[in-house]
């Protein structure tokens, strides 16, 4: 039996080959046995951690969305910790956010941003009716978007710089919608 430092190694070895093959192709042209092989491995010791190919991709995905705290930077979550997620997953947000990626990841970061705003006006009493929930979606949806543009530059600047630019085009908006969620 493997011990458990073993075990994650080999896991390990097992997504570093899949993210290699993931950056070049779409997720349906990859197969178990390209990864497997790839990490050294055989396919039957694929199956010990991972169900099939998407199954890879998800528990990629999940522990992203679970490392990333979504709440109001500089609020409850210091800017630093912010920045220090965005450059710690930058390469693999871009990959998944990319031209093989898989974009309903996009969205499931959307809807936990977009939970998070509703979580604030939760905690303060304030209720959300349908202007206030478009003001919500429409700042998600640009932040979202700048998010997606930064990840795609070729030459993508630290995600400080990315976060100082966001916030001073931002801020007002930004700072407007806070004060209707605290109300």
């Amino acid at each position: 039996m493997k011990k458990p430092a073993a075990k994650e190694e080999t896991k390990h070895a097992l997504i570093q080959a899949f993210w290699k093959l993931y950056r070049e192709k779409r997720i349906e042209k990859i197969t178990v046995g390209e990864i497997a092989a790839a990490a050294g491995y055989n396919r039957s010791t694929f199956y010990e951690y991972f169900y099939d190919v998407p199954d890879v991709l998800q528990q990629i995905e999940d522990g992203i969305l679970d490392e990333m705290q979504f709440g109001i930077p500089g609020d409850r979550i210091p800017m630093e910790d912010v920045v220090a997620l965005f450059e710690r997953n930058a390469d693999a947000l871009s990959v998944l956010l990319g031209e093989h990626g898989d974009f309903s990841f996009f969205f499931r970061v959307r809807g936990k941003m977009r939970d998070a705003f509703h979580a604030l006006a939760a905690e303060n009493g304030v209720t959300v009716d349908f202007p206030l929930a478009l003001e919500i979606e429409h700042h998600v949806a640009g932040t979202t978007a700048s998010l997606l543009f930064w990840l795609r530059l070729p030459d993508r600047p630290p995600a400080e710089t990315y976060l100082s630019a966001l916030h001073s085009i931002d801020s007002a908006a930004a700072e407007r919608l806070l004060a209707k969620l605290r109300k």
